[in-house]
């Protein structure tokens, strides 16, 4: 019962660093080698698409490049409402799926829903810390105005 709690915890921990923009410690929660990937079912071909598959490296760039670029959504405050709804552990791995809804608030104070979906995540245990090793953000919600160069 420890290990769920402390992987629910990381996954909120992971949330809220997101939400508060600060990457670097997202950065720090994904491993070296570690994935995300943000795909979505599309019925009109029968399978899912990738929009988005960047290895850490790659994600660390991007975030380092949004102040560079007027990304009018990069400056957006957001809110991510989640449930954690299953946790496998298997010794020092493990895989959860997380539901959630992301709000974005623009200047004016209005909030709005951008995007639904579930974070697919695997993680491996390293010292006392669980680190993702692969997020794939599913996304429900296929008709975006602007795809994030943040991570969803």
């Amino acid at each position: 019962m420890a290990t769920e709690w402390s992987l629910t915890r990381r996954i909120h921990s992971v949330a809220r660093y997101l939400d508060d923009h600060d990457f670097d410690a997202f950065l720090a929660c994904l491993r070296e080698d570690g994935e995300y990937l943000i795909t979505a079912q599309s019925p009109e071909l029968g399978k899912k698409m990738t929009w988005m598959r960047l290895g850490r490296g790659e994600l660390a760039e991007r975030l380092a490049a949004i102040e560079k670029h007027e990304w009018a959504i990069a400056s957006m405050e957001q809110s991510r409402v989640l449930s954690v709804d299953t946790i496998e552990v298997n010794e020092e791995s493990a895989r959860t799926s997380s539901g959630f809804a992301l709000y974005h608030t623009d200047e004016a104070g209005v909030s709005c829903l951008y995007v639904v979906g579930r974070y697919e995540d695997d993680w491996l245990k390293i010292g006392k810390e669980w680190h993702l090793s692969r997020r794939e953000v599913v996304l429900k919600t296929r008709q975006l105005d602007v795809l994030s160069p943040l991570p969803i």
